[in-house]
């Protein structure tokens, strides 16, 4: 009986971390995107959330730290699974049920990884996507694509943000491969 009632309690508590029991996952080519865009650095370097290494790994870098190729696919692939975990999140908390294609989940989880939870839940993004009207198990087209456009100006603090959300917004519509 003690095992029922666990299992029951795990699978709840695992229910409220997935989109209404849907559980998004990104692909290579997120992986890929995101290679493109942050780059491999495998000797830690200051940028403007703190020393980073790799493809912008921020935890525990000291100043003077140096990582293989190999540790820094790790780290990227342990990163992109905390992010994944965020689009969940984000995800189980619209108004609505949908499921969502390969390709939002793979620029919306490059989005998360490069802006953070917080900054991505406040996003213009983020709002518009909140606001999307669904009938009949159907997105509104225009709310979609209104959603979409709003990633091409979400977060944007620098110049390499521009292009980087131009390419998640690609990602997004299916153009990239």
């Amino acid at each position: 009986m003690k095992k029922i009632v666990l299992l029951l309690l795990f699978t709840l508590i695992l229910s409220t971390f997935t989109s209404f029991g849907k559980y998004y996952v990104s692909s290579s080519k997120c992986l890929n995107f995101i290679k493109e865009y942050e780059k491999c650095y495998l000797k830690a370097y200051w940028d403007s959330n703190g020393y980073s290494i790799g493809y912008g790994h921020h935890s525990n870098v000291k100043a003077n730290d140096v990582i293989t190729v190999k540790k820094a696919n790790a780290l990227l692939s342990e990163d992109v699974k905390k992010a994944e975990k965020y689009v969940n999140y984000l995800l189980n908390k619209l108004p609505y049920t949908y499921n969502f294609n390969q390709n939002f989940i793979d620029g919306f989880t490059s989005f998360v990884y490069n802006v953070g939870v917080g900054n991505a839940e406040k996003s213009t993004f983020y709002c518009r996507l909140k606001k999307c009207r669904i009938k009949n198990g159907v997105i509104n087209g225009s709310d979609y694509e209104n959603t979409l456009s709003a990633i091409k100006t979400s977060c944007i603090s620098c110049k390499g943000h521009t292009k980087r959300r131009m390419g998640e917004y690609k990602l997004m519509k299916g153009y990239r491969s």
